[in-house]
């Protein structure tokens, strides 16, 4: 490796590597390697493993996973044009209804929730939603009104989706650095907080939760 440490693979290396270049015609991208999906799919067929061939990615810099478009050379996940679509359409069928189950609430948040990967403001933009699903109890089939800020929440994500391009950088190898920092709140207490040797706490006044 660049840093001069070596880097195990199970396979001992004792018998030698096949060019199956002249296996199977190949396109001009397939020609840049050795073997391609064909010659995979070829081999699966004959130890009679089954594989969906239309879920075959070609070789590339570029690979759909997770239902995001990884890029190797610009080092960033993007949400493809047809994901936002979905989500954006999720979130039309759902403005057209002015009560919700729970169910509903958890596909619509399901599908947001994952958005934040790689747009991560968006998680500020679902407490609406966490707040809809707490509600429901023990009676998750009947339906409920949302929070008045779901509103609000969901304008943020239809102008996001409708951005030409999503994309965030994939983060390299990091310096975990911990500041030993911590904090708790209690609805009948307070809110304290604790960084390295230094702490603050705050107080709730009686009477907090009265007029909203």
């Amino acid at each position: 490796m660049p840093n001069g440490c070596a880097e195990e693979f199970d396979e001992d290396c004792s018998t030698p590597i096949c060019d199956l270049s002249n296996r199977t015609p190949r396109s001009v991208e397939d020609s840049r390697y050795t073997y391609t999906l064909a010659d995979i799919d070829d081999f699966s067929d004959e130890l009679g493993i089954p594989w969906e061939r239309d879920k075959d990615i070609p070789f590339g810099t570029e690979a759909p996973f997770i239902c995001f478009l990884w890029s190797l050379e610009k080092q960033t996940v993007s949400i493809p044009e047809s994901k936002k679509m979905k989500y954006l359409h999720t979130i039309f069928a759902w403005e057209s209804k002015e009560t919700h189950n729970l169910e509903e609430v958890q596909k619509l948040y399901g599908k947001l929730l994952h958005a934040c990967a790689v747009v991560p403001t968006g998680r500020a933009y679902l407490t609406s939603l966490e707040k809809f699903m707490a509600i429901f109890g023990n009676n998750p089939f009947m339906p409920h009104t949302p929070p008045r800020s779901t509103h609000n929440n969901l304008h943020w994500w239809k102008q996001t989706l409708s951005c030409s391009h999503l994309s965030h950088s994939i983060p390299g190898p990091q310096i975990i650095l911990d500041i030993t920092a911590y904090s708790d709140a209690s609805s009948e207490v307070g809110i304290g907080i604790t960084i390295r040797s230094r702490w603050r706490a705050w107080r709730l006044l009686p009477g907090w939760k009265e007029n909203g």
